[in-house]
């Protein structure tokens, strides 16, 4: 198990990696991970919360599962394999404010690092895209207690009876045996 400090001394010296996926449970420790990298190397984030679907749109009954009901999955795959393939892609994201979808976001890769954040970064379909596949380590006990204690608002019924259950469906396809290295996140 890797420090956020050592995977950045190693991407240092590895200049060919270009496109990474950092996987990992809620609130376990990939955007801080991923905000590492963007100070130390200067990298470009794809965020997976960028694709959540307006609640409006949810469909009912709302009940665990994967891959979850609440993201606009289709899109997130285009986008990644539109990044893996011709260096570029645009997508739409969500407004966490107004719980609707908001502007454009293109991102370039221009030969810079380009990472995929978020849970589902690993998915089968994708994950070979990536030059490194990153699992960031944590407990589903301590990313809960941590979600709640963030302030999860109007959502902790969908926290607790939705969104973790659903990440457990999601384990199931075992996307932290498709990391190439593994990062200590919150709780290890």
């Amino acid at each position: 198990m890797m420090t956020a400090e050592e995977t950045i001394a190693f991407l240092q010296k590895r200049p060919d990696i270009r496109l990474i996926g950092i996987d990992g449970l809620p609130v376990s420790g990939k955007s801080t991970l991923a905000e590492s990298l963007i100070d130390a190397l200067g990298a470009k984030v794809i965020y997976f919360d960028d694709f959540i679907l307006p609640k409006k749109d949810w469909p009912e009954p709302t009940e665990p599962g994967f891959p979850f009901l609440y993201v606009r999955y289709e899109e997130f795959f285009h986008a990644v394999e539109a990044l893996a393939t011709t260096g570029t892609c645009s997508y739409r994201l969500y407004d966490w404010a107004s719980g609707a979808l908001g502007g454009t976001r293109t991102i370039e890769a221009r030969g810079g690092l380009v990472i995929v954040e978020g849970v589902s970064a690993l998915s089968e379909r994708i994950s070979s895209l990536y030059d490194l596949r990153i699992w960031v380590a944590s407990d589903a006990k301590t990313t809960l207690a941590a979600a709640l204690a963030r302030g999860v608002g109007s959502w902790e019924r969908e926290w607790r009876e939705f969104f973790m259950p659903s990440v457990e469906r999601y384990l199931e396809t075992k996307p932290q045996v498709r990391a190439d290295i593994v990062v200590a996140g919150r709780g290890t």
